[in-house]
């Protein structure tokens, strides 16, 4: 008897527990990204797994080939990761350099080097003034040697 009863108990729990209004879900945590993992992440997409991303390819053999990325994300860096988070990194990144890249064009900054934009630089100038006389002094000789040309007159 005592068994029939405890299956009741249990089976009413059950019942209530569908009914019940949903829960809501909990939001996961935020991935957080290291140097190394962008790295990773980048040399797999555009590196190792570059031929399976290019061309024209179906939506069918691109999720394929996000998901060997995944895969082999997970295996070198030891995370768990989804799909959909490192194509939303992967598409962050391409904004951000088509970002940068823009800006340079429009400002001229192009040809800093490792030279970080909080830093100063100040040129030398007498260096600069020696490359560009050492400059106007080569062209000045091509313009001379042109010249000089003798075509049988």
């Amino acid at each position: 008897m005592s068994s029939d009863a405890e299956f009741d108990e249990a089976n009413a729990l059950s019942t209530a527990e569908k009914t019940a209004a949903p829960s809501t879900p909990t939001k996961r945590k935020r991935f957080v990204w290291s140097k190394g993992m962008i790295e990773c992440l980048l040399s797999l997409r555009l590196g190792a797994m570059a031929s399976s991303f290019n061309g024209s390819r179906s939506v069918a053999q691109l999720s394929a080939a996000w998901e060997r990325l995944r895969l082999k994300f997970a295996l070198v860096q030891a995370v768990q990761i989804e799909t959909a988070q490192l194509k939303n990194k992967y598409q962050a990144l391409k904004n951000k350099f088509s970002t940068i890249k823009l800006a340079e064009s429009d400002t001229g900054n192009n040809g800093l080097g490792s030279v970080n934009f909080d830093q100063s630089v100040h040129s030398d100038s007498s260096k600069r003034k020696a490359e560009v006389d050492a400059e106007i002094e080569r062209q000045r000789e091509q313009r001379r040697k042109k010249e000089k040309v003798d075509i049988g007159q």
